[in-house]
């Protein structure tokens, strides 16, 4: 089987959530001997220097990587505002890019093309033009929920109209592109119910799968009652979620004076965070290892009040055996059980009890990590969920008739 993914970023290193998910994919086809080629927009959030990708799984595909400047910038965003449209996806879109991608279909044959994400989605006019392969579209999140969300929360009035147009005209494009395609694999159960509901295609669910065995817990926790949180700050929701938190949760926990401290890591942490940090409050930054960051802590908090798709942080927190208190919307799509396996929490008051209670319960943290491992073990396993795919791959590219 010849597979070609189509990204917005090149998932090497897998440092985020939607790279962990790509990677993992790749990793499941090259195991099961498909042929792997990755066409990736390299982009200037999220650029890579590919002579410097150390992964061993990098060296098994091929790669074909294009150089695009997806910043946003305040005239092009203004201007805009008198098209139809959406600046979340044209950013993304360049005729050069088009051509290079172009050029490696005509050049090569593939059985599927994967589009990783609706940002790739502009490329599918040329890619229909130039394969008879099976197109399927991976939606990593229902995107204008999004920014709907986001709008919801929004109090500054000129930013809650700006957010609401960009929601509007990601809706419209989302809902007229999904049909293009052959098929539509849903990152969780939640999001394939709404893709069903205006989609004609097939829709499959594939959540998000991890190589377990990379995730044994052999870290030492930490020596203080720690409350972790870690997440790439350059993404708007996750900003949200941390100033409700540090607003309106973390006040109080700190006046107890009971000796628990909070820990943040992430990507680009905003100055505003950082001149927060003092004894309770340790700001770690960008750190190497993410998993050893999250085996550290003896709780770790998901304060996400929007978004959509699958949290791959509590996928992996939970592969690690780790006590989670999410909220949620941050929880969505996981078929949790509160009080066996997460604990979820809404409210400031609730989330403030939560954490209480984890350090007054001597058996919570335990408890709920040992259910959350086995969760993991039942849901999100890559072993078994790769085979899955690669037999909605084959039913597709079986001849009809």
């Amino acid at each position: 089987m010849r597979v070609l993914l189509v990204t917005n970023r090149v998932p090497f290193p897998a440092d985020g959530g939607y790279a962990i998910v790509v990677h993992h994919t790749i990793k499941a086809l090259v195991d099961l001997g498909c042929e792997v080629t990755l066409f990736s927009l390299n982009t200037t959030k999220h650029f890579v220097k590919v002579k410097d990708i150390k992964d061993p799984l990098f060296k098994s595909i091929k790669f074909v990587q294009y150089k695009i400047d997806n910043r946003v910038k305040a005239k092009d965003a203004f201007l805009n505002l008198f098209s139809d449209q959406s600046y979340n996806i044209s950013r993304f879109y360049d005729a050069g890019c088009a051509s290079k991608l172009g050029h490696l279909l005509r050049s090569n044959t593939f059985d599927i093309v994967q589009f990783e994400g609706l940002q790739v989605t502009p490329y599918l006019e040329v890619v229909k033009a130039n394969t008879t392969a099976k197109l399927i579209y991976r939606a990593h999140n229902i995107e204008h929920q999004i920014w709907k969300r986001l709008t919801t929360k929004e109090n500054f009035f000129i930013r809650k109209i700006y957010y609401n147009i960009l929601s509007k005209r990601l809706q419209r494009f989302e809902f007229k592109i999904l049909n293009s395609f052959d098929a539509l694999i849903a990152i969780s159960f939640v999001d394939e119910h709404f893709f069903k509901s205006i989609c004609s295609i097939p829709v499959h669910t594939f959540p998000v799968a991890l190589n377990l065995e990379n995730y044994s817990n052999n870290f030492r926790l930490s020596p203080n009652k720690s409350v972790g949180y870690i997440g790439s700050m350059d993404w708007r929701p996750n900003i949200e979620g941390l100033e409700w938190f540090l607003d309106t949760v973390w006040p109080s926990i700190r006046q107890l004076d009971s000796g628990i401290t909070f820990h943040l890591a992430g990507k680009n942490i905003p100055k505003q965070f950082k001149i927060m940090g003092d004894e309770s409050f340790i700001m770690e930054g960008e750190v190497e290892n993410a998993t050893e960051f999250i085996s550290r802590q003896h709780v770790l908090i998901v304060p996400l009040l929007s978004g959509s798709g699958m949290r791959v942080k509590i996928i992996e927190a939970m592969a690690l055996g780790k006590c989670i208190i999410a909220t949620s919307i941050a929880a969505e799509g996981i078929n949790y059980h509160h009080d066996k396996n997460i604990l979820i929490a809404d409210k400031a008051d609730d989330f403030y009890k939560q954490i209480l209670r984890c350090f007054t319960d001597k058996t919570l943290i335990t408890k709920i990590g040992e259910g959350a491992r086995k969760l993991a073990e039942k849901n999100h396993d890559n072993a078994k969920l790769s085979k899955s795919l690669l037999k909605v791959y084959q039913e597709l590219c079986e001849p009809k008739g």
